[in-house]
């Protein structure tokens, strides 16, 4: 699995399984995952992509800001992922 560019990715293995991470960047098979809990920016969570699966598209204003190359902070992530979820229960 090759992310060009940062999204939502739900983790497969591990202890996190089933988890919505915003993804912060790629380092070489890793994927630089952060929840903005336990997981924060300023440390991201490196993890397989094979052990990652694509949540689905979504826009938000902080994936577009991830995007562009600007900062971040604990609280947008947080927040971002929060309405990820919300529209994922309005979905089913």
């Amino acid at each position: 699995m090759e992310l060009e560019r940062p999204g939502i990715v739900r983790s497969l293995a591990g202890h996190d399984r089933g988890g919505l991470f915003c993804v912060l960047g790629a380092d070489g098979p890793y994927l630089l995952l952060c929840d903005g809990k336990r997981r924060k920016v300023e440390s991201p969570k490196r993890k397989k992509a094979v052990h990652t699966a694509d949540a689905g598209g979504f826009q938000h204003p902080v994936l577009e800001k991830l995007r562009a190359g600007h900062p971040t902070t604990n609280r947008e992530v947080r927040r971002a992922l929060a309405a990820f979820r919300a529209e994922e229960s309005r979905r089913v």
